[in-house]
């Protein structure tokens, strides 16, 4: 071994034999190495008459041990963990540009990608979704007015297949996402509705409309763009804007149905009695049931009012039997 000398006795006539992978001093006997890295490239033959390369391969590189020749390697030398995170990095990247959102997002979205990567959930599953699901969880725990729907939008992906890629991912990593608070779009929907120099007066008057229906028990369960869409509609009436649901759909991307059972449940309340002016300045203080617990009750009351008739059925029916056996005697 040229340019080696013996730690022991410091002689240079070094023995090198690549077969067993040790140098040893010819003076001393002393074993300098037993474990040589062999540069040389070796091959063998397979029982089906092919060549197969021995040895395994450490890249410059290389964070991690050596590998197997073209186990997880690219041609050009990259593990295949760092082209999957290269390539997450820039999908993040160019929908968080879309989206609008800073470099904090991209990089908290790719903290939770490789959080996904290292439990394995990315397997299995089209890239879009795994990036679309990071970005929305980064979406929901920074507080961003952004919606599962908008991203869909973007990406042209199916809302429910994200939605089920985003629910998959909560679940494994342990994320306790916020519940989404609906005052957060109210701005965003009052600038495309066009209110021109009173946006600011409806906005106003659609938050405290919202807040009045948390207050109402009306948000739980519900998506915070439905809510945000009745707000809006009767705010914009209140101020005299001829805003209908059809205008109010084409913004909150919702079905007219569901802005229909909002404003219904809504005007269930005491609150809807006041008038503009009443419902800026008084704040009732008594709080309405959720309208799931109101609608139980009212089966319950109809179910026991159906009981009542069919008792009452029964005893006149008994009455006239009575009476028939009274006749007979």
């Amino acid at each position: 071994m040229s340019g080696s000398k013996c730690r022991n006795c410091g002689s240079t006539d070094i023995e090198t034999d690549p077969a067993r992978g040790d140098a040893v001093c010819t003076e001393c006997g002393f074993v300098l190495e037993d474990q040589l890295i062999v540069s040389e490239t070796a091959f063998k033959e397979t029982p089906s008459g092919n060549m197969m390369v021995l040895g395994q391969f450490v890249a410059n590189d290389s964070t991690g041990g050596a590998t197997g020749f073209g186990a997880t390697y690219h041609v050009n030398g990259k593990e295949s963990r760092k082209i999957t995170l290269q390539n997450a990095k820039k999908g993040i990247t160019h929908l968080c540009m879309q989206l609008q959102l800073n470099q904090h997002c991209i990089d908290t979205s790719m903290n939770f990608y490789k959080m996904a990567l290292n439990r394995q959930l990315t397997r299995g599953r089209k890239q879009a979704h795994n990036h679309a699901a990071c970005v929305y969880i980064t979406c929901r725990t920074e507080g961003t007015a952004h919606m599962l729907i908008d991203i869909s939008d973007v990406l042209q992906i199916c809302v429910h297949e994200l939605g089920r890629t985003y629910l998959k991912f909560t679940q494994a990593l342990c994320i306790n996402i916020p519940s989404v608070d609906p005052c957060l779009y109210i701005m965003r929907f009052a600038n495309k509705l066009e209110f021109g120099e009173k946006t600011h007066e409806v906005s106003m008057t659609a938050l405290r409309i919202v807040q009045r229906m948390k207050r109402d028990s009306i948000h739980s369960g519900r998506r915070p763009s439905g809510l945000c869409g009745a707000a809006l509609l009767m705010a914009a009436r209140l101020h005299e804007f001829n805003r209908s649901p059809t205008d109010i759909i084409k913004i909150v991307k919702v079905h007219e149905s569901t802005l229909r059972k909002r404003l219904i449940e809504f005007g269930d309340t005491p609150s809807s009695a006041l008038t503009l002016e009443e419902f800026m300045t008084v704040d009732l203080e008594e709080e309405q049931d959720p309208p799931a617990f109101k609608i139980a009750r009212k089966k319950d009351r109809e179910r026991l009012q159906r009981l009542e008739n069919i008792d009452t059925e029964i005893n006149e029916l008994q009455a006239e039997i009575d009476n028939s056996w009274k006749i007979i005697d």
